[in-house]
């Protein structure tokens, strides 16, 4: 009987053994993880402040940052790391005064994107510090992408949901929209915004379809643009969303 009992001792002392290991690699692979985690971070100064906590697969990072922009490229760092699959975040910004500002800084950072073309068309909206982007951009580069980065540099923006559409790549289009703005600038009621380079108006040209969007000075130009895109040789559609300062 006590030969029995002592094997019986001995094989829970065996199995109790071959746990430790276990529960060991676990907490070393986190470990790992999380330091993978903080040398990516450290790679960027202005997020070496954050802490970093990991359960599983997940990632909490919490601390105070500058701009949305840092939390976001917080986010995208830890992501790229092998075994991170989500990301929590508990990280403050710094609010804005007010939407109203916020706004203001918003247009500026817009209108003031050096390829805003007269073939884009942007919009948004904000509120508490939450920036909703949205239109269509023509797609010679990431247009965005960039503006986005722009927008969540400015100091109060907690988020930014950006829904800017990209149009489809045509050799069409981009035909097009040459002979367009060469109609457009050519008739006496837009010459004076030839050397504009983001006027009041832009024209979206998708698929050969054209919409005129934005502001013009009065309904005869408003019908005055619409007739000319309406003439242009390859134009299918033209919707006429203009309005009118007077």
């Amino acid at each position: 009987m006590e030969r029995h009992a002592t094997a019986a001792v001995c094989a829970v002392l065996f199995v109790c053994a071959l746990s430790l290991p276990a529960g060991s690699a676990q907490a070393q692979a986190g470990a790992q993880l999380e330091q993978e985690v903080r040398d990516v971070l450290r790679k960027e100064r202005s997020l070496r402040r954050l802490d970093v906590a990991i359960s599983g697969s997940e990632v909490t990072l919490t601390g105070e940052l500058e701009s949305f922009w840092q939390k976001s490229e917080a986010i995208r760092r830890s992501l790229e790391v092998d075994g991170v699959d989500t990301v929590a975040t508990e990280i403050e910004i710094p609010p804005s005064e007010g939407d109203q500002q916020l706004a203001e800084e918003v247009a500026k950072a817009v209108q003031g994107y050096p390829h805003y073309s007269l073939y884009d068309y942007l919009d948004g909206a904000v509120d508490k510090g939450v920036v909703a982007l949205w239109g269509r951009v023509t797609p010679d580069r990431n247009k965005p992408r960039e503006l986005f980065e722009r927008v969540a540099k400015i100091p109060g923006v907690q988020d930014v949901r950006n829904e800017i559409q990209t149009m489809t790549p045509s050799t069409g289009d981009t035909n097009l929209r040459r002979s367009l703005s060469r109609s457009i600038f050519s008739s006496s009621h837009f010459e004076r915004f030839q050397s504009v380079r983001n006027p009041p108006f832009h024209i979206i040209v998708e698929r050969s379809s054209v919409t005129l969007v934005g502001w013009v000075q009065g309904e005869i130009e408003r019908r005055e643009m619409e007739r000319i895109a309406r003439m242009t040789e390859g134009v299918l559609r033209v919707d006429n969303q203009l309005q009118t300062i007077q």
